[in-house]
């Protein structure tokens, strides 16, 4: 690249969330703990050293957007106002920039969250080398194109020719300005390529890879593949259940295991005093009632007083109790509200206060079972898909706190409660209480927060 040339980038976060269907513009939506829009622009700036970037925001979400990027990149970031269509919002970010012809821009959607940065440098590199005027990311389609003419198959092209296209977009800003000076008044598209393929003759117009996982967050499905995305990307599959052994995070933080004298709570403590940490765990026969408001208070107050504060917890306890649920009996329905769902609710509001002292971290435990009532389950299974509900109720509501909360999923695994339920069941094709164990500790220890870990053989 030519000495003083700037690198520039801007962010196109001007969309209502329409198609999504919240109450917020898609942009905002919190993802691992973060919004969509802050990750994006994260997302960009990590390829490499720009010199400003430009977020065209919604204008009637302009106080939202600067609070969303709040002490992101400092001056090197701001915010403008967009336009009423992506191409006005494109527009407005290059009058904002203020660049030379010869600089480089990326244009970015605010809501493609997991960019990362070998993309960004295969976007500028044909750029600085002087090889395009404007740079285009691209992936192969997997599927079989269709041409149709009303419900009749005109065609079925070659798929090997056809990409889909993704952003960033980079350009040569003199080549940009070109597009826009000769597009004619009223006439939009639906990317910045588009125009200077239209509008600009003899224009340099290359691909470059993108990547699958670079997804734009349109619909609710889209999210749920994103969350799950960074969660394998932090946690990988070949270490979920492979043990921690790493004591630089659990060195000296203090830790409460409720229902940690037995099964996943006795091995989470094993392993964390292993790696340091000082530990409270509260089992079945503890004094105090943690499915009561009273007795989760006086339990957090004793962990509280014998470790000075709380870090992080972990409420493992549960019961299993199996049948149809007009023959259940009562009594075995109330232990299992209370020892699955009430008991986290309450502790939860317990620990809160401390747990904001710390910035520390809150991990519930759900089940397999809690994506579809089995029979036989009802109940079971009713409490464990209210407590992904509330780990994802509380993971946004403690965000500002910077408190994570997350949920574990484990498979069937060898502990008391199965082996009680399932004893002629073959344990030895079950996870282990060690394999569940480490997994939470990863999970507990990634600084995310708003997951589901599947946690499977």
């Amino acid at each position: 690249m030519l000495r003083g040339v700037k690198r520039l980038g801007i962010i196109l976060a001007g969309g209502s969330g329409q198609r999504f269907g919240d109450q917020i513009p898609k942009q905002f939506i919190r993802l691992a703990g973060e919004s969509v829009l802050r990750r994006s622009v994260v997302a960009l700036a990590s390829g490499g050293a720009f010199d400003h970037i430009v977020v065209a925001a919604n204008p009637d979400w302009l106080d939202e957007t600067n609070e969303a990027l709040k002490g992101l990149l400092g001056p090197a970031l701001s915010v403008v106002p967009g336009g009423s269509s992506r191409n006005e919002s494109t527009r407005a970010g290059l009058d904002a920039l203020k660049a030379a012809d010869d600089d480089i821009v990326l244009i970015h959607d605010a809501v493609r969250p997991l960019l990362s940065r070998e993309v960004v440098e295969r976007v500028i590199a044909p750029l600085a080398d002087g090889r395009a005027d404007a740079v285009d990311t691209t992936i192969p389609t997997p599927d079989t194109l269709v041409i149709v003419d009303g419900d009749r198959i005109t065609d079925i092209p070659n798929r090997s020719l056809y990409r889909r296209g993704q952003t960033p977009q980079g350009f040569i800003v003199g080549t940009l300005r070109t597009a826009y000076a000769n597009t004619p008044i009223g006439s939009q598209a639906t990317d910045d390529c588009t125009l200077v393929l239209r509008h600009v003759p003899g224009a340099r117009l290359l691909h470059v890879a993108g990547a699958e996982e670079n997804i734009k967050i349109t619909t609710p499905i889209d999210l749920v593949l994103a969350d799950r995305l960074i969660q394998l990307h932090s946690i990988p599959p070949s270490k979920a259940t492979t043990p921690a052994g790493d004591s630089s995070h659990w060195s000296g933080r203090r830790v409460v295991i409720v229902g940690g004298t037995s099964g996943i709570g006795a091995a989470i403590a094993t392993e964390l005093a292993a790696l340091g940490a000082r530990i409270a765990a509260v089992g079945r026969n503890a004094a105090d009632d943690v499915t009561s408001a009273s007795g989760a208070e006086a339990a957090l107050a004793t962990a509280v007083s014998s470790l000075g504060g709380v870090d992080d917890l972990f409420v493992t306890a549960g019961v299993l109790h199996m049948g149809p649920l007009a023959h259940q009996d009562a009594a075995d329905i109330a232990e299992t509200l209370a020892v699955n769902l009430a008991a986290s609710v309450y502790l939860a509001r317990a620990a809160h206060p401390h747990l904001v002292k710390s910035a520390g971290s809150l991990t519930l435990f759900t089940s397999s079972s809690f994506t579809k009532g089995r029979p036989n389950y009802a109940a079971y299974s009713a409490t464990k898909a209210a407590i992904v509900n509330l780990m994802q109720a509380l993971a946004d509501e403690w965000a500002d706190a910077k408190i994570r909360v997350n949920a574990v999923a484990p498979e069937r695994a060898n502990t008391p409660m199965r082996q009680a339920a399932f004893p002629n069941e073959d344990h030895t094709v079950l996870l282990s209480a060690e394999e569940v164990a480490a997994a939470t500790l990863r999970l507990a220890a990634s600084g995310l927060t708003g997951q589901v870990l599947d946690v499977r053989r």
